[in-house]
């Protein structure tokens, strides 16, 4: 409960030297006084001539013969108060804006203000112009600045009508006002000089029997020397300024936020060293502009906290500064520059408490109501009074992933460094929730040298959760396979997509040269191989007749060890050549070498027609030769022939075949995969095992064949004997094609989860479609485009896809998994060319819930309903002992590590933030109780379960069971020696109470303080050096079952069947 005071005045405080003036009978009119009012006669009394105005302080003449009155004052300030003092007494009910006119020249407006009478002196009325501030607080005058205004005061005299100002007797005015002046002069300071500010608080002084303040000494002066004490947690910081502050340079009245002044805490008290971090709060203020007063007021969002466990040897100190930037309405800086002041909190009432409440039992598992298990989080078994280690899923060190709904996120298997920024998309920064070991090289500057980031260049990325939305997609990219460990559920939504498509190659202009040393080879998918290359053009540099003709054609090009036969695709995962699609032949073999004659050794051959002259018609002799289409990439199944097809199937000139001959597919026996069967006996390759090296992409599909289609002879006329070909019939214009590029093969995933994978969306690992020939553009100089003649390349094969959980379930739909080869490439409309279509990838999936292939053959393309896909697809249910265990616990990391998380907890009431109790004894020989944390292992060498703790002395081991095995996390390549159980902390600052076991760090509308979330520390008292400090705490249990020879983990785990008993000792603030 907050005590609401209205009183504005510090209590015990003495006037400012600067308002002592100001606060006499006639501070009212102290503007008036420095412009010529100090003549002035003041008191009340009556005169006993009419009722005029005797003076002002605009230098007004005496209206007391009844003239009309001017002013010797005409430049003026714009917060200028204007002020009249009338021979008798003003009766202020007749004082508006028809009797008192103020009114500006250029557009007859009147300024808003205010009029009211001098208290001290009731002869003397005065006009206020309005003073306000805007949205920012920045000040708004109600006379604007270089503007000139009339001022007109009627008189009966000279008006003969009223309304006029009238005296308390009755008396009307007699004399006309008539004045103009300039608001020329800029501002004027209302308490000339720098503004003094006092900062006042709430000190407690007594409590009830609950531990409740409930007495208090208000509005304590805060001072250095004495250092204020006991200041109650829930007390406004009042400061007061004696002058008209600009608001602007106090707070922003938009955000309530203080630009320039700050209100911190010191944790340690000690002021010299700057480990300090703001109190999170709201700006508020007033303004008395009859006491020319300014109040500022801080009210902090959560209870300040206390003085700390160390009180009093080393009380936490809240410190204010107040810098020169806080200025009044001249921009005078604050009395000297403002400094900075501190005050003690109140001790804690609260006494040392467990976390969880209690400790933790592993009694109720999520989602039973009361679980302290964060169920999105873990796939370690909690429940049944213990934490026993789960069958995989991963350490989770990445933190949570969540796709938003339309953002689509690239990740590289390469090089990806986590947390992810709005560099990849994200609309804000993510948070970063990482969990490693200690590095002091790598984090010099984090509390425990712990990291806040990671750099994934193995494609192993280890999220605590994992949710793509409707309208979310993730792409994998890179030469690794895409491993992903989840320790929590997967949730692919409907119309999402896990994207591993082979990556498209673009159209192909065939007047390029060389594709093999021109193109760039695009990105693929995860592990996927590439797609082969085009044939080269024709190298004519030894044919100087060749090089020397001129005609509006594609000329003949000079270039280095030619390659004419399109390239061979990558082979599946990247290696080599195995499975790839192969290469379409050049076409002829042989060129003009020598001459441009059309006989002799070399090979092309002509049909008459008019294609190449579609506007004339004329019939030309032209070569209809097409190269060798790109083969399909195989893997699971064979690769499509690459088909070469002219639209002229044979020559004219001399007679013979215009097609390269066909190009074989790529032939899956080069994979390596064993004979697909029913009961999966026999199965290695097939497994997807990524040790073993068998997680890989799909190949890529062949590029095709260089070839001269359209090449041009002379000596044609209609009706010639061997015009194309003979003694007479030369070569007019030499024109040949570079091939188009192979597709992609598809990537390859390995997704894992420790709980469950839902699919409804999309993992789509398809090949990408072999490359063709750009579509025409309209020649510039030519009558032909002669850059739309290539040859199509091959598709690429499907990729690979692997699912292991307790439950994979998959959605009925089919393509919820795609596997397909991509379709060979075409010729489009020059030819009927086919490149072929690339083969299926591969599909493992291993569970525990009885899902067979029977059952998700039909979700999964392609799909061969004779035999459920048996070529392509296995699954591993563990009902069927025939089939195999289903998903097993493995013995290399990340795959035997499972893992579990707390909910974020905290110790009931209103907490500001914990401290963590250090270790009261030695951690390896000490008793159990006196350790900082602890938890108790189910341990069973063989003789029987003995319960023994974690930390501390036990009469099992030599050390303790931490130190004996070490606290390093493990991760695959890593260079520590790993330990079989790992615990972690991590603490946040929240500002409301809400469901902490649904908490995204990354939404901005939880209570979570941006910039509060630590590291995952190995030991809970090294978030106390974290600022601001925690007042929530989550915790995570790692089981690495990793039995690599010469890796501490070997066979320990299997000696523990579970964990209970864990506690965290904090004190609350």
């Amino acid at each position: 409960m907050r005590i609401e005071r209205t009183s504005t005045p510090a209590k015990g405080l003495l006037p400012s030297p600067r308002l002592a003036v100001l606060r006499s009978p006639v501070a009212i009119m102290i503007l008036g006084f420095s412009l010529g009012l100090a003549s002035c006669s003041g008191g009340g009394g009556v005169s006993t001539g009419g009722f005029h105005v005797e003076t002002c302080s605009l230098g007004c003449t005496n209206g007391t013969e009844g003239e009309q009155i001017t002013c010797s004052i005409i430049d003026t300030y714009q917060n200028q108060e204007i002020s009249i003092l009338f021979s008798n007494p003003v009766d202020l009910f007749s004082v508006n804006s028809s009797t008192f006119q103020v009114v500006n020249v250029s557009n007859g407006t009147s300024p808003p203000g205010q009029f009211f009478g001098d208290p001290t002196n009731l002869r003397r009325l005065i006009f206020r112009p309005a003073l306000s501030f805007d949205q920012n607080g920045n000040p708004i005058f109600g006379l604007e600045a270089n503007t000139s205004y009339s001022i007109r005061i009627p008189g009966e005299v000279q008006d003969g009508f009223g309304p006029f100002i009238q005296s308390t007797a009755g008396q009307v005015n007699q004399a006309r006002v008539e004045c103009t002046i300039r608001t020329s002069l800029g501002i004027i300071d209302p308490v000339p000089g720098s503004p003094d500010v006092v900062t006042t608080v709430d000190v407690v002084t007594g409590y009830d029997s609950n531990g409740n303040a409930n007495q208090f000494d208000n509005d304590v002066v805060v001072t250095n020397t004495p250092e204020i004490e006991d200041v109650w947690r829930q007390t406004r910081i009042t400061f007061f300024f004696d002058d008209v502050m600009n608001i602007a340079t106090l707070l922003d009245p938009s955000s309530k936020k203080a630009p320039y002044i700050t209100i911190e805490v010191d944790d340690d008290g000690d002021l010299a060293t700057l480990d300090r971090y703001d109190v999170d709060g709201a700006f508020s203020f007033g303004v008395d502009f009859d006491r020319l007063e300014t109040y500022l007021y801080f009210d902090a969002t959560l209870p300040l906290p206390s003085a700390g466990p160390n009180a009093p040897v080393s009380s936490r100190r809240v410190v204010i500064i107040i810098p020169s930037t806080v200025q009044d309405l001249v921009s005078n800086s604050v009395a000297a520059g403002g400094g900075q002041r501190s005050f003690i909190p109140e001790l804690s009432t609260l006494q040392e408490s467990l976390l969880p409440p209690g400790g933790e039992d592993f009694t109720v598992s999520w989602p039973a109501a009361g679980s302290n298990e964060d169920g999105n989080r873990g796939g370690a078994f909690w429940g049944g009074g213990q934490l026993a280690p789960g069958i995989g899923g991963g350490s989770g060190r990445l933190g949570d992933l969540l796709v938003p709904a339309g953002l689509s996120l690239t990740l590289s298997t390469d090089n990806q460094t986590f947390p992810l920024t709005t560099g990849d998309g994200f609309l804000l920064n993510q948070v970063a929730d990482i969990l490693g070991n200690p590095d002091p090289s790598g984090f010099p500057n984090t509390q425990g040298n712990f990291p806040d980031s990671i750099t994934i260049t193995d494609g192993v990325f280890e999220f605590n959760s994992l949710i793509v939305e409707s309208g979310g997609s993730i792409r994998f990219e890179g030469v690794n396979p895409a491993r992903v460990y989840v320790r929590g559920p997967v949730d692919i939504q409907s119309g999402s997509v896990l994207d591993l498509t082979g990556a498209v190659p673009a159209d192909h202009d065939s007047t390029m040269v060389d594709p093999f040393t021109t193109l760039t080879t695009p990105t693929n998918a995860a592990s996927g191989g590439d797609g082969g290359f085009g044939g080269s053009r024709a190298d004519m540099a030894s044919n100087a007749a060749m090089v020397a003709l001129t005609a509006c054609e594609n000329d003949p090009v000079a270039m280095v060890s030619p390659h004419r036969e399109g390239y061979k695709g990558m082979g599946v995962g990247r290696e080599g050549k195995k499975g790839a699609g192969l290469g379409g032949a050049k076409y002829p073999i042989r060129l003009p070498s020598t001459d441009t004659a059309t006989t002799g050794a070399q090979e092309v051959g002509f049909n008459v027609n008019t294609i190449f002259d579609p506007f004339t018609l004329d019939t030309e002799c032209r070569s209809m030769m097409v190269g060798g289409s790109g083969s399909g990439g195989s893997y699971a199944t064979a690769g499509g022939i690459g088909v070469a097809s002219s639209l002229a199937p044979t020559s004219d000139y001399p007679g013979g075949t215009n097609n390269a001959a066909d190009t074989p597919g790529g032939d899956p026996a080069e994979v390596g995969l064993e004979a697909a069967v029913e009961d999966n006996q026999g199965y290695n390759v097939r497994l997807l095992r990524w040790s073993k090296g068998h997680l890989r992409g799909g190949s890529g599909g062949g590029g095709g064949g260089g070839h001269p289609f359209g090449a041009w002879a002379d000596g044609h006329n209609g009706s010639s004997v061997n015009a194309c070909v003979g003694p007479l019939s030369n070569f007019n214009a030499w024109m040949d094609h570079s091939g188009a590029r192979g597709g992609s093969g598809g990537g390859a995933l390995h997704l894992t989860s420790g709980k469950r994978i839902t699919l409804d969306g999309v993992i789509d690992a398809r090949g990408s479609r072999g490359g063709e020939p750009r579509n025409p553009i309209p020649p510039v100089l030519c009558d032909v485009d002669y850059g739309k003649f290539a040859t199509p390349g091959g598709g690429g094969s499907g990729g690979a896809v692997k699912l292991q959980s307790i439950v994979v379930d998959l959605a009925s739909t089919p393509g919820t998994i795609d596997v397909s080869g991509g379709r060979g490439g075409t010729a489009k409309f020059w030819a009927n060319s086919l490149g072929g279509d690339g083969g299926a990838g591969l599909v493992r999936i291993e569970d525990l819930a009885g899902l067979s292939r029977a059952m998700a053959a039909p979700s999964i393309l392609p799909f061969d309903p004779s035999d459920s896909s048996l070529s392509w697809v296995s699954v591993d249910d563990g009902q069927n002992p025939l089939d195999g265990p289903g998903w097993v616990l493995s013995n290399q990391r990340p795959d035997a590590i499972s893992a579990s998380s707390s909910c974020w907890m905290k110790p009931p009431g209103s907490i500001l933030s914990l401290y963590f109790v250090e270790d009261e004894a030695d951690p390896n020989t000490g008793p159990a109780a006196q350790m900082g944390w602890n938890m108790n292992l189910r341990y069973n060498t063989g003789s029987g379960t003995v319960t023994i703790p974690f930390r501390g002395f036990n009469n099992q081991l030599p050390n303790s069971w931490e130190n004996e095995f070490g606290k390093s996390l493990g991760t695959q390549g890593g260079t520590v020696a790993a330990a079989p159980i790992v615990v972690r902390f991590q603490g946040a600052l929240a500002t409301a109470t809400e469901d902490y076991c649904n908490l995204d760090l990354n939404d901005t509308s939880t209570s979570i303080v941006p910039g509060s979330v630590t590291p995952w520390v190995d030991h809970p008292a090294l978030l106390n050096g974290f600022l601001p400090p925690p007042n929530l705490m989550r915790y995570v249990i790692i089981f690495d079952n990793t039995r690599v020879a010469g890796d501490i983990p070997r066979q320990i785990l299997d000696q523990v069947e579970g964990i209970d008993s864990f506690w965290v000792r904090v004190l609350p603030d």
